[in-house]
């Protein structure tokens, strides 16, 4: 259960590294055209992030079975997966369309 917990803490963590990261190297517009693109059906967004997911964690898993690091796989793969969710998050606008800019 301890360890649960220190990784469950250092994926939240690592979550919002990720979000104030990609936030600050990304432009404003550029992010609300990434999330115009993925919002754009939400069906979509949830099978995109369930593929790609899935592949994060297929990839790890191979690499890690290659390299013989095996009992590292649930803590490697969630915490890619935890830099995923911070990108998506970082997509999500903070500003409506009639919020004027901070000029």
């Amino acid at each position: 259960m301890k360890n649960f917990l220190i990784s469950s803490l250092a994926n939240l963590v690592l979550i919002f590294i990720s979000y104030f990261l990609f936030r600050n190297i990304i432009s404003g517009p550029t992010r609300h055209k990434l999330y115009e693109k993925m919002f754009s059906s939400m069906s979509k967004f949830i099978i995109y992030v369930f593929i790609i997911t899935v592949a994060i964690t297929g990839l790890t898993a191979l690499i890690l079975y290659k390299t013989s690091l095996v009992p590292y796989i649930n803590i490697i793969a969630p915490a890619l997966v935890s830099i995923l969710v911070g990108f998506i998050m970082s997509t999500v606008p903070t500003r409506g369309k009639g919020d004027k800019d901070k000029a």
